[in-house]
């Protein structure tokens, strides 16, 4: 079966390690990834999408929240169906193989080197033809039960002769996704290799500069394409920052979580709305019960906003705040083509370094960890300054 992709769109994180490999910042997880890849097709992209299979090897705090946070972030239909696999490379070229028009695949590596990619199925320029699919067990990676860290049993010389070697197979690839490069360069001389994400995010990533034949490699198990053809491909990738050896708060904290909040918030706050009156227009950033203007209650319902928005102040926080990771820079930023203004926390870029009138945009978030559930909400990115 051919399958053709109508748009591709890839992040990488705006922070960088030791080793020049991209990683979440702070305030980044599985979720707010996804978002960010997906945002990238745009709005008319976006409208098409009847279903979202994301791929990730580490699921992280998702835990059953995604689909709610995903759909109200990107504006879709609260009924759309959400598909969550465990699986690296084989499996997001897998997912894509078997993609009808209108399926949106999100593949997310959330650890160095850290990357996103989202590839919308449906009429385009780009196609896609499975060729082989080659299946060896080659057991390197497993998590006890009460475990949260991998286990790793790996003998690079049996992972590669008797894993990646067998799951090649002997083919003659153009592009060999999810291996590190150096590897991809002895055992397919000539090959590219997609240095930014070897994980689920690489097919992806691969489909955006690699035409030819595509093999997407994990342990023992690949999946090959043959890819044809291409269409632009919308890439978010700042210029690092240097990051930290950890992002963890230097006095941790125990938040509490009050689960009604959070409920009701959440489409407001996840899905960036406003209330507007209905009697007098008058819009309220959060939503409130009675209109500040007219008075009337329970007579506001919910308005988009605009992402766009530039520093009205800002402020560092250099104290240790418990909980937090520091310092940090909080500003007050007026919203686009409207009169509200909200204070956000600036993310993807040093603290200290935001200015008053410097222009941005909201983004979606991590906002912080109440008892173990992720809260989600919008930080300001400063535009990046030429």
């Amino acid at each position: 079966m051919i399958v053709q992709i109508a748009a591709l769109s890839t992040y990488l994180p705006a922070w960088a390690d030791a080793r020049g490999h991209r990683v979440p910042g702070p305030d980044e997880d599985v979720t707010t990834l996804a978002v960010a890849a997906a945002t990238g097709l745009g709005a008319d992209a976006l409208a098409t999408v009847d279903r979202i299979v994301l791929v990730t090897r580490r699921p992280d705090a998702t835990l059953g929240t995604f689909p709610e946070i995903v759909l109200q972030a990107l504006g879709l239909d609260p009924g759309t169906p959400v598909e969550e696999r465990l699986g690296g490379a084989p499996a997001t070229l897998d997912a894509l193989l078997s993609a009808a028009p209108g399926t949106l695949v999100i593949g997310v590596d959330p650890q160095a080197p850290a990357a996103a990619g989202a590839a919308l199925a449906g009429p385009g320029g780009l196609s896609i033809e499975r060729a082989d699919t080659v299946r060896h067990s080659v057991p390197v990676r497993s998590r006890a039960a009460g475990d949260t860290a991998d286990r790793v049993y790996d003998d690079p010389r049996l992972l590669r002769e008797r894993g990646w070697k067998r799951a090649l197979g002997g083919a003659d690839a153009t592009v060999v996704a999810g291996l590190p490069v150096r590897d991809v360069g002895k055992l397919v001389p000539g090959a590219d290799a997609v240095a930014e994400a070897v994980e689920a995010a690489a097919p992806i990533l691969a489909l955006a500069h690699h035409p030819g034949l595509l093999v997407a490699v994990e342990n023992g198990h690949s999946v090959s394409a043959q890819v044809t053809g291409s269409v632009p491909c919308a890439a978010t990738a700042r210029t690092p920052n240097p990051a930290p050896p950890t992002w963890e708060p230097r006095t941790p904290a125990e938040i509490p979580a009050s689960l009604a909040s959070y409920e009701r918030a959440l489409e407001a706050k996840v899905g960036w709305k406003a209330g507007e009156c209905r009697e007098c227009g008058e819009r309220s950033l959060p939503p409130r019960a009675r209109c500040l203007s007219c008075g009337g209650m329970e007579t506001q319902d919910l308005v988009a906003l605009p992402r766009s928005a530039a520093v009205y102040s800002v402020v560092t926080v250099r104290a240790p705040v418990p909980g937090k990771h520091g310092p940090y820079s909080l500003a007050v930023v007026d919203i686009a083509g409207t009169s509200l203004r909200t204070l956000a926390a600036v993310t993807d870029a040093e603290a200290g370094t935001a200015r008053i009138g410097d222009p941005g945009a909201l983004v979606l978030r991590r906002v912080a960890v109440r008892a173990g559930i992720p809260d989600y909400g919008y930080a300001f990115q400063p535009e990046e300054q030429s």
